[in-house]
């Protein structure tokens, strides 16, 4: 019975394995394998390692299933037959990277040659993919790019977590600093930008907000309401399929934003049955609450495939006065953490095959946001409700040139809307945020070197920003740009299998580079350059070095300048000598008349950053199933937009360049610009040009330099035993330093270990335990304590933090004959399990606690049911 099954499944792949051989001329040879029976995903993992072939697959494909022992002498190919149940098929994407996919998916139907509709072309569609799996870090199709640091999350891992949004998840990686979440936001953060959603953003490295490219599926978004980065909370946990963080530059490939690397969410799409599900978390001690609910469903007809799901989330928030930490100087006993929030998410694709050489594929998103928060960072807490809509459509038609080279068309629309009411002034203010864009690229293999097959990408895009404001007042602003770019990425096998040498079992050259030509910040060329070297079985090492650029966001370049004239105490000017004081200033009161300007720039250029990386992964040959990474990083961040506050100006003597103290034409110039509306211009002291003393050029600025440079770690084990399946790991990430300056004449700050700026040491550690469908996991979070450098009120620091995780599942599938019980999945967890308090600092506003470090929130309990049909 088993060579009968291996027989039918060499048929059915037939096409794919004549691909995968005629690609690859070691396809053929035999391995010694020692896989032994376990899980089909760590099996294949193995297998790779084994063979030193490249395999992708979506995590659905693999969830529950089991592999059995293969050990001995095959091929490559009969290794991989072996371990495929029937249901499971493969076949090749570009390059010699083999791709698992479901039997179902594969078209296996013979089309009769003399079909007049068939002109011969074909047999069957098996030969052209139309479920591309995603791979972060190139635009190499069907290939992994080893020279670039990725780590990637699947289902699994954001399940077991216990987070009920992508925030939560976020907050469990290392690498990511929390500087723009909803608690920074309402918590008085001075580091924090606009935020009228008080939505959350990633900020790999702590570069700031909009320094890390966020990404749906490969794909650019869009940023939200007032803010200059994407808001993640409008994507729905449930439908993420796995997260791929890119701690590394790579302007190259994706373009703008991609200073601190890229984090890429990737939804379900390989998707065959039906399933809902419920959750519903609580805090031990206080009143916030979460619950929702959810359905999925897919299915795949041979030739394509479609993928809906429905996400529903209510949250409510944790009152202030639950948290005896928390010491409120403001009488406001409505302070909250967190938010009233409903949120309703609908997330759909489908792709087909037409014919063996075409297929198309879209994918959409749509989430609407009601939201109503607070907020003490004002003299009044402000009160905030918001309804935010966002659209993402990407549609792809991809066209086989030849057996080898692909062309693809892209076209993506995305869209944001928020409208905003303050209760305090009841002021509605609506922002919108609409991208377009259009790409073309090719992607395969150039020619084969005695290494491998060189492969490469090139493409050009043509992308359409626009940004509109306007209130109940009948204020309104807009802002657009266009953006062209073309870009090139080749991978060059040096050498592989085929000419290896002693020390060097493999060598890898990848190049990158792109050119964008902005229509109001100018034009950038960014060039990225990676090398792999894999010494042997067990070790190898990897360098890269990027430049990345970030041109300035819409709403700050596009908000319209607007100049205050206000008097302001000599006193204060220590920068250099004060005037004497004006006429125009109150009564008792030495203060000479300045004309400033606040909040938007439209004279910004882009940040720039150049950054370096070396790495490396070993493997022993002695400990199956243990891996090693490391990878240092040093990110030098230029041009940075800093908002520069007035007093700060006038009292730091290498911000010279931004004040003029004869400032007579500078100032007639600035009222002729507010008389013809050109500009906004406050002039409550009824003041004349000639009144001006001193004219500053506040606002954002291109002055900043920052410097990070670090280390990052992780650990991971594995092992198959007669009791179950156990696993270890840990992610840890180290700040050796995060320089900041500026200006060059500026005096050089080490912001690591300071309030509200990131903490030098961060890690989560994690034990696991799986057996006939239980499983048990715990995580131990740790923030490293430390004395800041700055702030020195805060005399005693701030103690480490350390939390424990704990969560249980238990599947039923495939264990009960019964239909009721039979594909359930229950999930219990628990986060901060020991129900420690944040590290106690006092805090302007009494919160008491450092919010982009940690949260109030204490032990959290949720439980999940999910059941598949």
């Amino acid at each position: 019975m088993e060579n009968i099954d291996l027989k039918r499944r060499l048929l059915s792949a037939t096409a794919s394995c004549l691909a995968l051989a005629a690609a690859s001329g070691a396809w053929a040879q035999e391995h010694e394998f020692n896989i032994p029976a376990q899980g089909l995903d760590s099996a294949l993992t193995q297998y790779s390692e084994q063979s030193d072939q490249q395999v992708l697959y979506a995590s659905a494909v693999v969830e529950g299933r089991e592999a059995p022992a293969v050990i001995g002498t095959y091929t490559e190919e009969e290794a991989l037959d072996l371990l495929l149940d029937d249901e499971l098929t493969y076949m090749q994407g570009a390059g010699d990277a083999i791709i698992i996919r479901t039997a179902a998916s594969e078209q296996v139907e013979t089309i009769d040659n003399d079909d007049d509709n068939n002109n011969g072309d074909y047999e069957d569609d098996s030969d052209l993919e139309t479920d591309e799996v995603i791979v972060t870090g190139t635009n190499i199709r069907g290939v992994e790019n080893p020279t670039v640091p990725v780590l990637q999350f699947d289902r699994e891992d954001i399940d077991l977590s216990g987070a009920a949004t992508v925030d939560d998840f976020l907050r469990t990686i290392p690498q990511n600093f929390a500087s723009q979440t909803q608690l920074t936001a309402q918590s008085g953060n001075p580091n924090t930008s606009p935020n009228v959603t008080q939505g959350t953003t990633v900020d790999l490295r702590g570069l700031g907000a909009g320094s890390t490219l966020t990404l749906l599926n490969g794909r650019r978004m869009t940023p939200a309401g007032n803010s200059n980065f994407v808001d993640i909370n409008v994507l729905p946990l449930g439908v993420i399929e796995r997260v791929d963080v890119l701690t590394d530059g790579a302007t190259a490939v994706y373009g703008s934003d991609a200073v601190g690397g890229v984090i890429n969410f990737v939804t379900r799409k390989d998707y065959e049955g039906f399933d809902v599900n419920a959750r519903y978390g609580t805090v031990t001690e206080g009143s916030k609450e979460d619950w929702g609910v959810g359905a999925a469903g897919g299915f795949n007809w041979g030739s394509g495939g479609v993928f809906a799901g429905v996400d529903y989330q209510e949250q409510t928030p944790l009152l202030a006065t639950e948290r005896d930490f928390v010491d409120l100087l403001l009488p406001s006993e409505g302070t909250r953490f967190g938010s009233d929030s409903e949120r309703f998410s609908v997330a759909g694709g489908v792709n087909q095959a037409l014919g063996a050489k075409i297929s198309f594929g879209v994918d959409i998103l749509y989430t609407d946001i009601l939201n109503e928060s607070n907020s003490v960072a004002s003299a009044l807490p402000r009160i905030d409700i918001s309804e935010q809509n966002t659209i993402f459509i990407n549609s792809q038609i991809e066209y086989k040139l030849t057996d080898e080279i692909i062309a693809s068309v892209f076209m993506d629309y995305a869209n944001n809307d928020v409208k905003n009411n303050n209760l305090l002034d009841d002021e509605i203010n609506e922002f919108g945020n609409e991208l377009f864009l259009y790409e073309g690229r090719l992607s395969g293999q150039l020619f084969t070197l005695p290494g491998g097959q060189v492969s490469f990408s090139i493409g050009g895009l043509y992308r359409e920003e626009d940004y509109t404001v306007s209130n109940s007042l009948g204020f309104a602003l807009s802002g657009a740009r266009s953006v062209s770019a073309g870009y090139a990425e080749v991978l060059v096998p040096i050498v592989g299998s085929d000419n290896a040498l002693p020390f060097v079992q493999s060598l890898e050259l990848s190049l990158a580079g792109r050119y964008e030509d902005y229509s109001d910040v100018g034009d950038s060329l960014d060039p990225k350059i990676g090398v792999f070297w894999e010494i042997n079985n067990e070790l190898s090492l990897r360098a890269s070095y990027s430049e990345s650029f970030r041109a300035p966001d819409l709403q700050t370049l596009n908000g319209g300048e607007l100049w205050f004239i206000i008097p302001f105490p000599t006193s204060s000017i220590t920068a250099f000598p004060a005037p004497p004081p004006s006429p125009l200033s109150p009564p008792f009161f030495d203060a000479a008349l300045i004309a400033f300007l606040a909040g938007f720039n439209s004279n910004l250029g882009p940040e720039s950053a150049n950054s370096w990386s070396a790495g490396f992964t070993y493997q022993p040959e002695f400990l199956n199933g243990l891996t090693i990474q490391g990878n240092f990083f040093d990110i030098s961040y230029a041009d940075r937009i800093e908002d520069i506050g007035l007093l700060l100006i006038l009292s730091d003597p290498s911000l010279g360049s931004l004040v003029n103290t004869t400032p007579l034409l500078e100032a007639q110039e600035l009222f002729n610009r507010a008389e013809t509306g050109e500009i906004r211009l406050s002039n409550q002291f009824g003041a004349t040009p000639e009144d001006v003393q001193i004219l500053a050029n506040s606002g954002p600025q291109n002055l900043s330099i920052r410097d990070v440079r670090g280390f990052d770690l992780n650990i991971n084990y594995s092992v198959d035993t007669n009791a179950g399946r156990f696993s270890a790991g840990a992610n840890a990430s180290y700040l050796v330093n995060y320089i900041q300056q500026l200006n060059e004449l500026s005096p050089i700050v080490d912001q690591v270990n300071v309030l509200y700026r990131p903490v030098d040491f961060k890690m989560r550690a994690n034990l696991s335990w799986s057996n006939n469908g239980f499983t048990a996991f715990t995580a131990l979070n740790y923030v490293d304590g430390y004395r800041d450098k700055i702030n020195t009120l805060i005399a005693n620091g701030i103690d480490a933090w350390t939390t424990v995780d704990l969560s249980l599942a238990y599947d039923t599938t495939d264990r009960f004959d019964s239909f009721l019980i039979n594909d359930l999945r229950f999930g219990l967890s628990v986060t901060n399990l020991f129900d420690n308090d944040p590290p106690f600092v006092a805090t302007p506003f009494g919160l008491n606690y450092d919010s982009a470090n940690a949260n109030p929130f204490n032990r959290q309990i949720s439980v999940t049911l999910s059941k598949r049909f």
